[in-house]
């Protein structure tokens, strides 16, 4: 298992150089690992808001993402779902995840104007 070196935390989406209202990034030790938004267009009375544990190098499965109400019960469920996650992790998952970090950062939707 991989000792956690932070707990997860939100950052703001930014897509090309601009932030994304009411879309966060999940962050474990300065790697994405998930997205927490809201669903637009979603009527009244139903979850309004989705989370996400998104790792390019594993599955994701059915527990490993949902629906809330609001923010706050998104990130419950997500450090729920992570600390799942999270023991299956490797030092070579953790190392492949962070190259994922540095090539992404050339891409054009992560350059800022």
């Amino acid at each position: 298992m991989i000792a956690p070196k932070e707990p997860v935390a939100l950052r703001k989406t930014v897509i090309g150089g601009e932030t994304v209202l009411d879309d966060y990034q999940v962050i474990w030790d300065g790697i994405s690992i998930g997205r927490i938004l809201r669903q637009p267009g979603m009527p009244s009375g139903r979850p309004s808001w989705s989370w996400g544990i998104i790792l390019p190098i594993k599955q994701q499965l059915d527990w490993m993402r949902g629906t809330c109400s609001d923010v706050a019960e998104c990130q419950r469920r997500f450090k729920v779902a992570w600390s799942a996650v999270h023991p299956r992790l490797t030092d070579a998952d953790v190392e492949q995840l962070r190259r994922g970090v540095e090539a992404s950062k050339d891409r054009p939707w992560n350059r800022h104007r």
